[in-house]
Parts: structure tokens; sequence; C-alpha cells
């Protein structure tokens, strides 16, 4: 069982009772709700001392409970909304950084195996330092700065020998110490692909950075040692600006697995080097006297990799992380939640808290009703009774409607957290590609660089094919096992000839295949060494006539000649991989699917690729569409959308590019989408409003005149009906009926009433509309000569008293009902106006239609 706190007068749970006193929302409605229950007590008690209101006592106390389940439910859901924000940002935070850091073990591994590289280190092993070890660095320094052109990960490069002898450096601005870090031997131990560090190291002249390092292979051993350092402060800068909006008060955190704060969004709150507690079970943290509602995450892993054992935390300040939500965003969503059937989004608690609230406040209508009915048959004190039982009614439609404002709010935080979720992760997916896709345009115009690549296409130009392929094959099995999001990587010549690929068991397919799509002439024609060219998201025989990108760029004739000497193009895996990152960035919440699209709606992946082919038409109506085009670079927004008859919450997000890849790039209809669904439940039937159309006469609310009639109303079907007071005795709840054998349909059962077996008209059915239903009220009603019945009737109206020349005769001829009165109300509306004894000859009807045993109930019912 939950265990509970009190705070301020009501009860809450455990885990939420820390963080109450900061839920402005919460607050706001205890106060108003206690304030009213007050009124309501001061009510009670003269109505007890009066006698008019003696049992409402009981609904006092079911709104006092309700009042409890309301409030703490409210306050529930406020703080899981937080924490589910908090852990969002937190997860991707990490994710995103074990993503980018994932590429760089893979970096290290190809490029310690780069051939000027182990050339230069093969001439510093075997010979004197002098101009020709010079020269050498000086290449291979000029060859580094070529590299972080399009890696710009990266802020160092530096070769060592295994000594520790600096052979080679990117950064010049650190002198040339000899390093005794540790790193150093531990990538020189056989069967370590690589070294991952962080901290201070002399490797980067004293400062703190994170390395990646491997060793340089020479032979059987090794000839010396590459270290990358990766750019980290300058990556997390942009994750956390990335996950941080504007007037975001969230401090995100990078920290060790000792806690210790490595990256921090806000240096004054929480600084680098800081050594953070543990977060509690309740999402609590102290630090430096201030309290912080806090979320800690492991990463996920990608490819099987974790990173360096890092986790990220995201914290917010507990008098910000509770803050209002814009009453525009409220009214909007509170709107949609009231239409739809959310039984598959909000929990059994909050969908019971509406009806459990229409419940108590037609108990509270009905003992009003009843008691108004008591009053006007008393000889003395009607008018106060009635005044004093007016004043209830008043202060329980205040507290109806301070309870459907808080449960409006509770439904609209439930689904502004949903609304909030889909863009945030719309805005994950798109970042994942966006990161993703800036590794693969780096990737192809680097190894455009191999020397070994660009030989052999040249020996392949002067006749030796056989040779050209076999070079070529070598240098590209080896990427492709380093880096395994492509499908196949491939070099061809400068007539669009497939020399090399680098899955052999895709040789026999394609070496030799021709050429001829659009991308291969961009790709020959370039002779910028910085550009490269992608293909449309479309089907291609590299890829097995699926869909996919194809990143390519020409390949420079070696050493010093000019000109190209073919191209090299690299298949990604874009089925698998853009699926991957689609389901990695989805909410976890069930039945969240995910889509890649153009911004004509056209699929480029899809999570869910049986209900969402690639290259069908994406689920997009066409006013989202008319926004998809008008989206900016980087722009997101959150939309509406019911498909197959379930509304769904979606985010969309259009990609911004990463660093240098797409930055500032034209608007095209290439750009893509990325598209997060949540369904939220099917449409409810839609209920027109039943305007009666009637309103009670002024001055008719009491008075002893004899010329005045006191009427008890009620409504069927949209029409305001009515009885004398004198013959309704009062309205129960929705009673228990006992069926009548082979009876009429309008006569729907008897009741037990006062040790009486009443019968029981549906005044819906009786007159001709559809029936009232089992949860409708049961009027009992007594005819002059005492004969007792019970009417089942909509709802409830009210008790009043009028003029006798407001009633006038009905012009239609006598019907089911009788040949009823019509009372004229302010306006044009009117209410008809029953008689008890002409609803009983329905009654006294129907024996010719029963057997003899519901013959006899209806004759032990007189």
């Amino acid at each position: 069982m939950m265990s509970k706190v009190w705070h301020k007068g009501l009860q809450f749970s455990a885990e939420v009772a820390p963080f109450v006193s900061k839920m402005g929302l919460v607050d706001e409605h205890r106060e108003n709700l206690l304030r009213l229950q007050g009124v309501w007590d001061s009510l009670a008690l003269l109505g007890q001392m009066s006698g008019a209101a003696a049992d409402m006592g009981n609904t006092r106390s079911a709104f006092q409970a309700l009042t409890g389940t309301l409030l703490d439910s409210l306050a529930r859901r406020l703080l899981d909304n937080s924490v589910r924000r908090l852990e969002g940002k937190a997860q991707v935070a990490i994710d995103i950084l074990v993503r980018n850091l994932f590429e760089r073990t893979a970096d290290v591994g190809f490029l310690a195996a780069d051939g000027p590289l182990r050339e230069h280190v093969a001439l510093c092993r075997n010979t004197v330092p002098g101009e020709q070890q010079a020269s050498s660095r000086a290449a291979l320094e000029a060859r580094f700065r070529a590299y972080v052109a399009k890696y710009s990960v990266y802020d160092d490069i530096v070769v060592l020998s295994p000594q520790g002898q600096v052979l080679a450096r990117l950064d010049r601005g650190v002198a040339d110490q000899p390093c005794s870090d540790a790193l150093i031997a531990d990538a020189l131990r056989p069967d370590t692909p690589y070294v991952e560090r962080y901290g201070a190291s002399s490797v980067l002249g004293g400062r703190t950075g994170l390395i990646y390092a491997s060793a340089i292979a020479a032979g059987e051993g090794a000839a010396g040692v590459l270290c990358l350092s990766f750019r980290l402060a300058d990556e997390m800068r942009s994750v956390f600006k990335q996950l941080l909006q504007p007037g975001d008060r969230t401090v995100l955190v990078l920290r060790d697995a000792q806690g210790q704060v490595l990256m921090s969004s806000d240096r004054w709150q929480l600084p680098p080097g800081a050594e953070l507690p543990a977060v509690d079970a309740r999402h609590r943290l102290v630090f430096a006297g201030r309290d912080y509602l806090a979320v800690s995450v492991e990463a996920s892993g990608y490819e099987g990799y974790r990173g360096p054992g890092w986790s990220a935390l995201a914290l917010l300040p507990v008098e910000h992380a509770f803050d209002a939500l814009d009453a525009e965003d409220k009214q909007d969503l509170a709107a949609l939640a009231a239409g739809l059937d959310t039984r598959e989004l909000f929990d059994a608690e909050l969908r019971g808290i509406p009806l459990e609230a229409a419940r108590i406040q037609f108990d509270l209508q009905r003992s009003l009703w009843n008691g108004k009915l008591r009053s006007r048959k008393q000889a003395d004190g009607t008018e106060f009774a009635v005044t004093l039982l007016n004043e209830v009614e008043r202060t329980g439609q205040q507290l109806r409607q301070v309870f459907e404002v808080a449960i409006g709010n509770l439904q609209n935080s439930a689904l502004v957290a949903v609304f909030d979720e889909v863009l945030f992760h719309a805005r994950l997916a798109i970042d994942i590609m966006d990161r993703n896709l800036y590794e693969r345009a780096n990737d192809v115009r680097w190894w455009a660089l191999d020397s070994n690549l660009q030989q052999a296409l040249q020996k392949a130009a002067l006749g030796d094919a056989a040779t050209a392929q076999r070079e070529a094959e070598t240098v590209l099995r080896r990427i492709n096992q380093l880096y395994t999001v492509y499908a196949l990587l491939l070099v061809f010549d400068t007539a669009g000839r497939v020399i090399a690929v680098s899955d052999p068991a895709q040789a026999q397919a394609q070496l030799g295949r021709q050429l001829n799509e659009a991308w291969v002439a961009e790709a020959l024609a370039l002779q910028d060494r910085e550009r490269h060219v992608v293909s449309r998201h479309e089907g291609s025989a590299l890829y097995g006539e699926k869909s996919t990108y194809v990143y390519a760029t020409s390949l420079p004739a070696p050493g010093a000649a000019q000109g190209v000497v073919g191209g090299i193009a690299i298949v990604f895996d874009g089925d698998a991989q853009l699926a991957a990152m689609l389901r990695d960035a989805l909410p976890q919440r069930s039945g969240a699917a995910g889509l890649l699209v153009t911004r004509s709606g056209r699929i480029v992946s899809s999570s869910d690729g049986a209900r969402w082919p690639v290259g069908e038409q994406a689920p997009l109506d066409a006013a989202s569409l008319a926004k998809l085009s008008l989206l900016t670079a980087g722009e997101s927004l959150s939309v509406e959308l019911e498909i197959d008859g379930v509304v769904h919450a979606v985010g969309l997000a259009l990609s911004a590019g990463y660093r240098e890849y797409r930055r500032g790039a034209p608007a095209s209809a290439e750009d893509v989408v990325a598209m997060v669904l949540q369904p939220l439940g099917p449409r409810l039937a839609s209920k027109a409003a039943e305007e009666l159309g009637f309103v009670v006469p002024q001055g008719s609310a009491v008075g002893a005149d004899v010329s005045r009639l006191d009427i008890a109303s009620f409504s069927v079907s949209g029409r305001a009906l009515g009885l004398p007071a004198a013959q309704v005795m009062e309205a129960l709840a929705a009673p228990r009926l006992t069926a009548l054998p082979n009876a009429p349909r309008v006569l729907v059962g008897m009741i037990n009433h006062q040790d009486k077996m009443l019968p029981v008209l549906d005044m819906g059915l009786l007159l001709g509309g559809a029936p009232c239903g089992a949860d409708a009220p049961v009027l009992v009603c007594s005819t002059a000569a005492g004969q007792r019945l019970g009417l089942r009737v909509q709802a409830l109206g009210q008790v009043f008293s009028v003029a006798s020349n407001k009633i006038h005769a009905s012009p239609t001829r006598e019907g089911p009902v009788g040949l009823p009165q019509l009372v004229r109300g302010e306006g044009q509306g009117m209410l008809t106006l029953l008689d008890a004894q002409a609803l009983w000859r329905q009654i006294s009807a129907a024996p010719t239609a029963l057997d003899a045993e519901g013959e006899q109930a209806l004759l032990l019912s007189e």
C-alpha cells in the first residue's frame, strides 16, 4: 500500500510530499477547495439546524475524499512529467555523446594504418633526426590539418614513438616534451584495438582531455602510438545548447564513475570538479545548500560500445521544477482531452476522477432537488429553506467548477507531457541522423585521400585492372570492417565502371558494373577535396534496389599529378541504420512510432515498416504538409493528427545539420524531417449539447401566492418537462430494477420504495426517443388517488414556483402523456407540464400485455 504524508490538511503520497510546497498549481486548487469546503460546513450546519438539508454530510465527505485523491494525483502527475523531461534530456545527452565517441574508436584504428603516417614513423625509426625527418613531419602534419578540416571533432593529433618521443603533432603550440603517460604502454599491448583515456596528460602538454590511442603497426610489432584528442568541451557545449532551450533552468552534467563533474551546462551552479552526492530514490539531490529535482542515467550503448563509463545528470532547482503551463496550451489540450477516449493513455485513477466527481455532483443535485421538494411541502420556513438550499447549490457549483479546472489541468498536464515528449524525441531523431550523416560525409572525403586507393585507380587507368582490384579491395575491406554502418564501399574509374568493392560476396554482381546514376558524373567532376556529393534517397542497384543514400567524391591522382583517376562511393546501410536511429529515439511509451520523411511527405525510413513502408506517403493531412513545407532548418513543431480513427500527438523536426555538415544549405525537396507519433486514443462519439431553451421565469423561485404552482422540472432528450411538485415524492439515484416478464418496452421494471413495489416508465421511450439509460435518476410520483409510479428521466432540473398566468393549455392533441400544459419561461423557451394521473394510465393499460405474474405485481403496487 502506498504510504501517505500529511501536508496542510491533506494527505499526499510519500514520493511527492517533499515537492508539494513548490507546486503552485496544486496549492492554488488546494486553497480554493478548502475555502469552499469551509463555506460548505457552515451551510451544512444551518441545514441540519433547520432540517432543510440533513443529508449533505455524505456528499461533503465524498468531496473531501475526492479532493485528496485529485490533488495527490495532480501532484504525482506533475512530478512524473518533470522527472520524464529530466530523464529524457539526460539520456539524450549521454547517448549522443556515446554515439559520437563510437565513431572515434573507429577513426583512431583506421588512421593508425594510414600509409603516409606509417612511412613517417618508419623513417623516424630507421634514420637519425635531420632534414629528411623534418620534411616528412611537415608533410604529415599538413595531412593532419586536412584530416581535421573534415573531422573537426579533434583539436590535436599526436604521433609518439614507443618511448614517448613526439614524432609529429597537429598543435605546434605544445612543446615536444617526452611523454610518460601510461596510455602509451596500454596502447602497445598486443590485441588492444584502442585505448580511451580522460584526464590531464603529458601527451597534451599537461592539459586535460579525452584521448583515443592506437598502436601503429610495423611488421609483427608496433612502431609507435597515434593519439587523437577529442574536443569534449566543445561537443558538450553543443549538446547542452541543443537540449536546453532559452529560459530552461535545467542543469545538465556529465560525470565520471566516481560522481565527479566533468562537464556542466552551468559552471556557477555545478562546477567541473565538484563531487556530487547520489540522487535518492525520490529524485532529490542537495548540493551547496540548494535543493534539486534530479535524474541520473547511464548510457544505453551503441553497437556494443558503452563509452568511458560516464553518466549524465539532469537537475532542476525544485522552485522551478513545476512551473505553470502556458494558458493557451492548457485550453487547447484540455479541450482535446475532453473529446478523447484516453484509456490507453491515462491510468485507471486518472480516468476515474472525473467519473467520481460527476457522481458526487449528481448526488448533491439530487439531494438539493429533494430538499426543495420537501421545503415546498412544508407550511413554515419555506423561504429560508429554499434560500439556504440555493446557497448550498451555488457553493456546490463553485466546487464543481474548481474540480473541473483541476481535472482539466490534470488531463492537460498528461497531454502536454506527451506533446512535449514527441517534439523532444523528433528533435533527438533528426539530431542523431544529422550527426551520423556528418560522419559519412567526412568518411568519403578522407578515404578519397588514401594514397593506396589513388595508386590502385591509377594502375587501372594504365590497364592493370587485376592489380588495381586486389590492392583497392584490401583497403576497402579493412575500412568496412572498422566502419560497419556501410553496406558496401567501392571505387570506380573515370568512365564510371566499378573497379573494386569491399564485400567479396557482392564482387561477382558489382565488379565491372557501369554506374550511370547522376551522382557518379557529379562526383567525378569534383576538383575540391573538401567537397562530396550525395544521392537522393532512392533505390540503388548497389543496395539490392532498396532505397538509401550513396556518398561519393573523386579520387585525385597520386602525388603531385593533376586531375582525378576515378571516384569512391560509400553505400550507407540506410535500411537498417536509419530505422535503428528512429527506434533509439522513440519515447518509452506503448505504440510510439517514428518516421523520417521528405518535405513532400515521402517516407525515407520507418520504425514500423509493415504499417508505413519506405517510399510510401506519410500519414500527414494537407494542413500538416503545408506546415512541413514552411519549416526552416532546425525548426520543429507539434501537431495533432487522426490516423485510422485514432488521434496521435506528432512531433516534427527539420534537419539543422551538424558542425559543418549541411549548415547554411538552401531549402530542398530532399530535406528530411523526423516525425514521432504517439497514439492518444479514438475520439469519443460526438455529444451535441442539449440546449433546453427553457429559463425559469423571473420572480418564480419562491412564493406563497395561491395563484402560483410549484413545479419539479427535469429533462428528457433535450426537452424541458415538469410535474406539479405535490405529485413528486423524491428523486432516486439509479435504483435497481426488477424486470417484468413480457412487459411493454416503456415499462422497464419495478422498484422497491418504502416497502412497496412501484412500476417504472422510461420517459425517453414513452416520448418516442432513446431510452434514458440504466444510470439515469428515477422520480417517485404519486397521483391524487394515491397510486405511485417511477419515472426514469435523463437529468434533474430546478424546483420552482410559477404564476398561473404562465401556464397554458397545449395546442396539441392528447398523446402518450395525456393532454399536457405548457409553462412559458423567459424568452421563447417552454416547459411541458405533465400530470401523474395521465402517466398512470400508461401503467394501467400494461396488464393486457403481461402474464399472470406481472399483472399481480402491478396490482400489488396499487
